[in-house]
């Protein structure tokens, strides 16, 4: 299937030109059953917009900073995909609110189902040990929020961490200052320390059509932990190393040299990462819960890490 139904599900996806969102529109429009899909724009004159109309999706305008906007938007539809995106402003409070106004509009529009990008609450989880991953612990209240409301069925579908996140940047490879021929890894955490993984773009789309096409799922609601892989740092270096032919080892990081990463006005980033990471060691990506179960629902393949890091080109 390459175009949006006329019959099935009326789903409304937000995001839809991104990543997470991009890929729920991919895997919905290619499923074997019909849904009837709109995607939500601030500016449906924009390209990519008309990009996605072109594959007979509905274009509907609206916007987080106004509630009123999605309530009209979200009017009509028995599905909706809501995300937020933390990066754009780095507020917990303001992604809680615009996390809530999504959840209000749906309610108030009268949605069936709320299909919600979130996360763990790490704070709570660590017991305060870890206590400033914003960007985890604000999804997770909207997710709380989301099921405190009634009359919503919540979907809980929760991204991994990007691989992407690991082709450059503070996380990517580069080569070693004292040994030409090597490269190495290094960030702040344990060689043993486990990372569940997501070929995000390719592969969110899928968990989010399993969980919309599993019969107690939409029922009930529940949480599906949408990553492909887990593993080590160690070992996820070293399935690197094997596919890209690089001699490769992983070294760990002390929280200086990487928060040296973000000089001046990405501080702040860097201090959020930094927590993030010393989640990932000291609980796991999603605090000790396993990926199991949401593989089992899928309806077909995904990426492994080894399989994506393949498909990709290394700049070292």
């Amino acid at each position: 299937m390459v175009a949006s139904q006329s019959t099935g599900p009326k789903v409304l996806i937000m995001g839809a030109t991104g990543a997470q969102g991009g890929s729920v529109l991919t895997h919905l429009l290619a499923s074997d059953k019909p849904y009837q899909l709109a995607a939500l724009t601030r500016d449906p004159s924009k390209p990519n917009a008309k990009e996605i109309e072109q594959k007979g999706v509905e274009i509907v305008k609206g916007d987080t900073a106004d509630v009123k906007s999605l309530e009209q938007a979200f009017k009509g539809r028995e599905v909706v995909f809501g995300l937020t995106n933390f990066w754009s402003h780095m507020s917990y409070d303001k992604e809680v609110a615009e996390g809530r106004a999504i959840v209000d509009a749906a309610k108030d529009a009268g949605v069936k189902t709320l299909v919600w990008s979130g996360l763990e609450n790490a704070k709570e989880v660590s017991g305060g040990k870890v206590a400033g991953v914003e960007h985890f612990d604000s999804k997770a209240e909207v997710t709380k929020y989301a099921r405190s409301v009634g009359g919503l069925t919540v979907l809980n579908v929760e991204p991994g961490c990007y691989m992407t996140n690991f082709l450059g940047g503070a996380m990517g490879p580069r080569r070693s200052s004292s040994n030409a021929d090597e490269v190495l890894f290094s960030f702040p955490v344990r060689p043993e320390a486990k990372i569940a993984l997501l070929a995000t773009k390719e592969d969110y789309g899928a968990y989010v059509r399993a969980a919309l096409e599993d019969e107690k799922l939409v029922k009930e609601g529940g949480d599906v932990l949408a990553a492909s892989d887990e593993l080590s740092v160690e070992e996820m270096v070293k399935q690197w190393s094997e596919v890209t032919g690089h001699k490769a080892r992983f070294v760990q990081q002390s929280d200086a040299d990487y928060l040296a990463n973000f000089p001046g006005n990405h501080a702040k980033a860097g201090e959020e990462l930094l927590e993030m990471l010393r989640w990932f060691d000291g609980y796991g990506y999603y605090g000790g819960k396993s990926i199991e179960p949401s593989q089992k629902i899928l309806k077909g393949k995904v990426h492994s890490w080894k399989d994506w890091c393949k498909a990709q080109q290394w700049q070292v």
